[in-house]
């Protein structure tokens, strides 16, 4: 049973990807900051592998890719609130660096998207008026994929008469489970 409901987990966030509306296509990242403070913001998931590697695009501006330029531990929570059905991702947050493998998803981005990432300032700066933002021309993008590598999954499903609740840990390629207190 425990490894049914991993599967089914896996399920759910990969299929996520090809429903417009899933709440799993949307992710809430936690990083910390230099002052340990927890920082949350909502994400869009872009690709998942089977090894539950996660992809997601960012600015490289932002003040989470220097957080992880400090600290690469993440977590990403999921929450679904039909099957009320919560899971946590731990891991490490890394930017993907291979040319090749940024500009194939770089081709993913569409062209009402490329807005987020050729901003002439940078992501949070002040400005005076939100009609006013300068950008710069798509081939001056900072675009940047960040790979989110899992090191474990917690799952929270509400039911009853009894919540269930497991840890799933990475061992090398493999996940090993176990069935926790809800």
């Amino acid at each position: 049973m425990l490894e049914d409901y991993f599967q089914e987990l896996k399920h759910d966030l990969r299929g996520a990807l090809s429903k417009r509306n899933h709440p799993f296509k949307y992710g809430y990242l936690t990083t910390v900051d230099e002052q340990l403070q927890p920082r949350a913001r909502t994400v869009v998931i872009r690709e998942i592998s089977e090894s539950m590697e996660l992809i997601i695009f960012t600015d490289s501006r932002t003040t989470k890719v220097h957080q992880l330029s400090q600290n690469p531990k993440a977590s990403l929570l999921f929450y679904n609130s039909k099957s009320l059905r919560q899971i946590r991702v731990d891991g490490l947050l890394e930017p993907i660096t291979d040319e090749m493998e940024i500009k194939r998803l770089f081709q993913k981005v569409s062209s009402k998207s490329i807005k987020d990432y050729t901003t002439q300032l940078p992501p949070g700066s002040p400005i005076k008026n939100p009609d006013h933002v300068e950008y710069v021309e798509r081939s001056e993008n900072h675009f940047l994929p960040l790979r989110f590598v899992s090191n474990s999954i917690e799952l929270l499903q509400l039911k009853r008469p009894n919540h269930l609740r497991a840890l799933y840990q990475r061992t090398n390629e493999d996940w090993k489970g176990q069935w926790l207190v809800p």
